[in-house]
């Protein structure tokens, strides 16, 4: 296992960590299932013990993930480990009545969040507290005095954000109100700005998105991927032509694979600290980790996958914009059959 500081929180973190979010149990989504199906506790627990006898020493949960179902299984994970894990938890996204998804992360909740984590965590302190939904703009400065007072009180080490909007990390950076950050980033998503963010302020990085929801990974480049339609994925990935992707394997390196090349690629950035991952077999992770054993990519492979990139991104947008296009006439045909029925019934 490779480790590296965590920005100026001097933490030394695992360069791949576990993300439970697939290991917690049933989660809606907009109200509909993610479609992960549950591995059930025992097994997740034994997952994470794995995990760390393979070196791993970062995991990532939060308050929403199972309706706190995934902290309790980190609890009964780390248990009697505690010191060796550098634990990651949110605020600010759970299940309220009748399974409906509430976004609050105000600062009268902090508080009361983080009791609730601690106590399902087994835990008196966490290493790392995030938002997991952004704090308004007006309340950024009273959610930063409550977080530090929680700080001085043991309760956390330190406090970030995980997010991807650019106006809310220029913010929060703006008040040195954040020491950590998770984001997307991959093969196929270069966050330019939050990357250099990253640099200036010395932030910790936590980078998840790494297989862009499986397109990354090789596995369905030949067949695609079937979902049920109850599941989320089927309207996230539904326009998604996955034999598209096929390309990337142009760019593998000698020895490596989809899934070696998307992390070798990540991980040849300063900015990366840890990549979260969300697999759900400890084989998964250790094939994971064949990706340290290959050297640095070159520069002609760089820009080999920036031109991969490009094209990609134009043929998605493309594809969107026709996708948009058909809503519009088919808006349009029914906004005509509209009036025709109105017309015919306004002549009878």
């Amino acid at each position: 296992m490779e480790y590296r500081v965590l920005g100026r929180t001097g933490l030394r973190v695992s360069v791949l960590g576990v993300g439970t979010w697939q290991l917690s149990g049933p989660v809606e989504v907009g109200g509909l299932p993610d479609g992960f199906p549950d591995p059930g506790r025992a097994s997740v627990v034994r997952l994470i013990q794995e995990c760390h006898d393979l070196g791993i020493n970062v995991v990532d949960t939060a308050e929403g993930y199972g309706d706190g179902e995934g902290e309790r299984r980190v609890a009964d994970a780390i248990r009697g480990r505690r010191d060796a894990w550098v634990v990651v938890t949110k605020l600010g996204l759970r299940r309220g009545p009748n399974g409906a998804r509430i976004r609050d992360a105000s600062p009268s909740m902090i508080a009361a969040s983080l009791e609730g984590s601690l106590r399902r965590l087994g835990t008196d302190y966490v290493d790392v507290y995030l938002y997991h939904t952004p704090p308004g703009r007006e309340q950024m400065l009273a959610g930063l005095e409550v977080l530090q007072r929680l700080r001085e009180h043991g309760k956390i080490r330190f406090h970030g954000i995980s997010t991807n909007d650019l106006s809310t990390l220029r913010a929060l950076t703006q008040h040195q109100a954040i020491e950590v950050i998770m984001f997307s980033q991959s093969l196929l998503t270069h966050p330019e700005e939050t990357l250099e963010l990253v640099r200036r302020h010395d932030l910790g990085s936590l980078v998840r998105g790494a297989f862009e929801r499986g397109l990354l990974t090789g596995k369905y480049f030949q067949v695609p991927p079937r979902f049920s339609g109850e599941d989320i994925r089927s309207h996230a990935l539904k326009t998604r032509d996955f034999a598209r992707y096929r390309v990337c394997e142009q760019l593998l390196p000698a020895g490596g694979d989809m899934v070696c090349l998307a992390l070798r690629y990540l991980l040849d950035f300063d900015t990366t600290h840890t990549i979260v991952l969300g697999a759900k077999s400890v084989s998964d992770y250790r094939r994971a980790l064949r990706a340290l054993t290959l050297p640095r990519l070159g520069e002609d492979v760089q820009a080999r996958i920036r031109q991969v990139r490009s094209q990609l991104m134009a043929a998605d947008r493309k594809e969107r914009l026709m996708g948009s296009g058909r809503l519009r006439r088919m808006g349009r045909l029914v906004a005509a059959g509209l009036r025709s029925v109105i017309a015919s019934r306004w002549r009878v």
